[in-house]
């Protein structure tokens, strides 16, 4: 057996972060491109966008029912309704200066027709009664009531959408909503991928003795893509050769923005990556004091980042979550989305290695009396998929404490 031993001290995730940060910040430049309202999802808009007129344009009903003037229906009741004459029907495409309403007059509306010249208000179907062309009124309404006003979702020249906003389809039906086709974006961020390892095979291939299948660059690739403003790129599994491995790191490194490779980590004499960055790079950080994940680091190469992640799937989860995620979002600008997080109570104690930051597995369930219990995976290992798969969330136990007791109130933070 080979003995493990780091260069160096471990690094905090935090600290992993903000080192990472602060050297790849200046690395990574996007072209700014334009898109259409159809194909900008998941982009990151490169300016402010503004509205180009009021939305609404002009005042409009709020509900299907009848544009009056609000002094008509006072004093209106089942018993005693306030009696309309029905001038004509408007519906969304119609324009306020179709008709004029008048004391003693009504136009019917569809939800979303501007308010008619000289009305005020609009009283909902269900509070009356037509009959022919008259319309009974049963319920007074104020000044105002159902209308929703010119200028209340927006105001031309307001800023719609901010600079640095990864585009999600409300984004982008916002921006359309004004009458905005095109807008400009930053080029998805490239990431390329690479498996190292000489017992590495891909799967629909036959195992050998001593061979494993090549999982983990397969999460490493739909993960990057699942922040959705990243486009990865896989160039295989690669066996522990120098020259072999250094070929395709640097062909991955021309075509990309950056580079996450799996496996080759430690410092066994199988793990040639770490010789790379040693003859051809600089390492920004060797390992992080998290578990699992600890043999995560981050290097430059030919001025490009590089991030080593483990070759084990769930630490390569782990390294991905905790620094290469952040990371990313920080060095374009961008905030972190918030994941989904509940509280629940905890079914078994959980110990921590003071020092570390721990991200353990859980699934949630519905105990007694609906409150959440948090069940932790129990089996345990950086390569047990099984507590992905079988789990719904993670819970985070940070440096500082030893452990979470069995009846815990926990954050669980949702996958």
């Amino acid at each position: 057996m080979v003995m493990v031993k780091f260069l160096g001290s471990l690094i905090s995730v935090d600290e992993a972060v903000n080192k990472a940060t602060r050297a790849f910040k200046d690395l990574v430049e996007l072209r700014i491109i334009e898109k259409t309202v159809w194909d900008a999802l998941y982009y990151v808009s490169a300016e402010d966008i503004l509205a180009l007129i009021d939305q609404p344009r002009y005042d409009r009903s709020a509900v299907d029912g009848y544009a009056v003037i609000s002094s008509d229906t006072t004093g209106a009741s089942p018993t005693n309704p306030a009696i309309l004459r029905v001038k004509g029907y408007m519906s969304p495409s119609s324009t306020p200066e179709e008709y004029v309403v008048r004391n003693g007059e009504a136009v019917e509306l569809a939800t979303g027709a501007p308010l008619p010249l000289g009305a005020d208000a609009v009283v909902m179907y269900e509070d009356t009664n037509r009959v022919g062309d008259e319309v009974e009124i049963y319920k007074p309404v104020p000044s105002g009531a159902n209308v929703s006003r010119k200028g209340e979702d927006y105001r031309k020249g307001e800023v719609l959408v901010k600079k640095n906003t990864l585009l999600k389809p409300w984004h982008l039906s916002i921006i359309a909503s004004t009458g905005i086709n095109s807008v400009k974006v930053y080029e998805k961020l490239r990431i390329g991928v690479i498996g190292t390892g000489s017992e590495l095979v891909e799967p629909g291939y036959k195992l050998s003795s001593g061979q494993i299948y090549n999982s983990t660059s397969v999460l490493v690739k739909n993960y990057v893509e699942t922040l959705g403003l990243a486009k990865g790129k896989y160039y295989g599994v690669f066996p522990d050769e120098k020259e072999v491995l250094r070929e395709a790191l640097f062909k991955a490194l021309r075509e990309n923005h950056l580079v996450i490779t799996t496996g080759g980590t430690g410092v066994s004499d199988e793990d040639v990556i770490r010789d790379i960055v040693d003859e051809y790079g600089e390492w920004v950080f060797r390992g992080v004091a998290m578990r699992p994940g600890r043999p995560t680091s981050a290097a430059i190469i030919n001025d490009k980042p590089v991030f080593l992640l483990s070759g084990y799937p769930v630490a390569a989860w782990t390294g991905l979550e905790a620094i290469v995620s952040p990371t990313i979002y920080s060095i374009l600008g961008l905030e972190k989305p918030v994941k989904p997080v509940v509280q629940g109570i905890l079914a078994r104690r959980v110990p921590n290695t003071v020092g570390y930051r721990s991200y353990i597995r859980v699934t949630t369930r519905i105990g007694p009396g609906n409150k959440v219990i948090v069940e932790p995976y129990m089996l345990k290992g950086s390569g047990i998929l099984s507590s992905l798969v079988k789990t719904n969330g993670y819970i985070i136990l940070y440096e500082n404490i030893e452990g979470y007791e069995k009846g815990s109130i926990v954050d669980v933070i949702l996958y």
